[in-house]
């Protein structure tokens, strides 16, 4: 009868315990350890699989955070300036140029009244006298002439060939330089407003900063007689985005208040520098 039993079955346990106690706890062990190891295998076989893909699929759920590079973006910006500095030519080629003529105009006799102007290491003159504004003509310097009254032509001009001065040409769309108009444009809150409104919108561009791109844009801008922005150009620029950057944010000002020439609003041209600046 032996034999003939499945050993890997259950008859056998029948033929080990005839005329046993079939309710005692080896017979039940027997009888239940094929089940018992399938449901060992399938709990042991995930979590072992599990603890070498988890961390995979974790890192794929949740990716580790990129630690991007800090930069700080200074902008510095500078009281408006009426004309870039140019380089002077060398002496030969000063040599080879022959004079030009100039027409003669009447010498008048004016009175420096500069504002807004910084002299390094020189004397600081004495601001003119009512007495001697009053039989002269206003200017950036002081020379002597004939006496008359109003200001003179301010020789700078816009960029595109255009010089205003003081004296209008008719047609009221004249462009005058900062130096040339008896009440300057105003940022509203001031420049230290004007400063911040920079610093709140001008984004450094990647780039710019990829590269570790930095300086100054040079920029000119016509505020027209309503305080709107005008005719934004780049005098010097960096490059990569700095420039555009730049106009994007200046064309993006609010309403100035405008310049004002004999009570009149005039159109006014500003020049000024936006630095940018990468921190160590």
């Amino acid at each position: 009868m032996l034999n003939n039993s499945n050993l890997y079955g259950n008859g056998w346990l029948d033929v080990v315990f005839s005329n046993r106690n079939k309710n005692y706890g080896a017979y039940a062990l027997r009888t239940q350890s094929a089940g018992i190891l399938l449901k060992s295998l399938f709990i042991a076989a995930p979590v072992f699989i599990f603890l070498f893909v988890g961390p995979t699929i974790y890192n794929k759920i949740f990716p580790a955070p990129v630690q991007e590079m800090e930069t700080q973006v200074v902008i510095a910006v500078v009281e408006p300036i009426h004309e870039l500095k140019k380089e002077e030519p060398k002496k030969e080629e000063q040599k080879k140029e022959l004079p030009k003529a100039e027409p003669v105009k009447k010498k008048l006799k004016t009175v420096n009244f500069s504002e807004h102007v910084v002299v390094v290491n020189k004397e600081v003159e004495d601001p003119p006298t009512s007495a001697e504004l009053s039989n002269a003509i206003i200017s950036n310097i002081t020379q002597e002439g004939v006496s008359e009254k109003g200001n003179a032509q301010s020789p700078i001009g816009n960029g595109e060939g255009n010089v205003a001065g003081n004296a209008p040409t008719g047609n009221g769309n004249e462009i005058y330089s900062v130096a040339g108009v008896e009440a300057y444009p105003e940022f509203p809150g001031g420049m230290a407003a004007w400063s911040k409104f920079i610093q709140r919108n001008l984004k450094y561009p990647y780039a710019a900063q990829e590269n570790g791109i930095q300086g100054k844009v040079f920029l000119s801008f016509v505020i027209e007689k309503d305080g709107s922005i005008s005719d934004v150009n780049v005098i010097r620029g960096i490059g990569s985005g700095c420039d555009e950057e730049a106009v994007r944010v200046i064309k993006k000002s609010p309403k100035w208040k405008a310049g004002q020439q004999n009570n009149q609003p005039v159109r006014v041209r500003y020049t000024m520098p936006i630095g940018y600046v990468l921190s160590n």
